[in-house]
């Protein structure tokens, strides 16, 4: 996860955009980037840019809206949040360790990221999806790792060649180490203005967007002691 957010997909509003300069597929590792593209099995499906916010990852393919997209397959677990780690559970934290990290924030997402939880009694994360494998891949999957999640299309708009990767960061985190002004260039009435992860969206907003399960029951208990 970056802090800075790449150009909103999928909105009415006329947001202009530098349209950044690929990393070309054939230098698989970017001076700016810490992960090779072949980490997470992401070369043929992603590129890397560059953009006056910084670095960005952008498709390289067109799937339908909802479709599969990626499995994190490459990640390293972490006993707190930081501004890299994607929350998976109530109480779990995990920094992926592939381009991936470099998905940017949208209020207007072209992604969800579902994330798998690890078994409360070992710690350990699922060597397959525990729904099954959607797309018949066949995984590398780090033993001593798991499985953190799936990244699936946005659920009301396909993708395309050229779309920044993004995804909703409140979808997955409770509450950030590092709020950050939102620059998604998403209509006033959707942007959230100020990120800070879901625990201040109010009831009525968390209806608005997809959020991971761990997010409605810390929702609930949120509410709970609210009432």
């Amino acid at each position: 996860m970056t802090q800075l957010n790449g150009a909103a997909n999928g909105t009415s509003a006329t947001v202009t955009v530098t349209v950044p300069v690929p990393v070309p597929v054939s230098d698989l590792h970017s001076t700016e980037s810490e992960y090779d593209l072949t980490v997470n099995d992401l070369e043929k499906l992603v590129s890397l840019v560059h953009t006056p916010a910084g670095l960005c990852v952008v498709s390289n393919v067109s799937r339908p809206a909802g479709a599969h997209f990626a499995y994190i397959t490459r990640h390293v677990p972490r006993a707190a949040p930081t501004w890299k780690t994607i929350q998976t559970s109530t109480t779990t934290h995990t920094d992926p360790t592939s381009a991936l990290l470099y998905m940017n924030h949208a209020c207007q997402p072209s992604l969800e990221v579902h994330t798998f939880a690890p078994d409360p009694a070992t710690g350990t994360y699922p060597l397959s999806p525990p729904a099954g494998n959607r797309n018949g891949e066949i995984l590398d999957v780090d033993p001593a790792r798991g499985l953190a999640g799936e990244v699936t299309v946005a659920r009301d708009r396909g993708l395309e060649p050229g779309d920044p990767l993004t995804f909703f960061y409140p979808s997955t985190e409770w509450k950030f180490d590092r709020p950050f002004d939102c620059l998604c260039g998403a209509p006033p009435d959707v942007c959230l203005g100020t990120v800070q992860g879901a625990s201040v969206l109010s009831r009525k907003d968390l209806d608005r967007w997809f959020f991971n399960e761990h997010i409605w029951q810390l929702a609930d208990k949120r509410d709970a002691v609210a009432s």
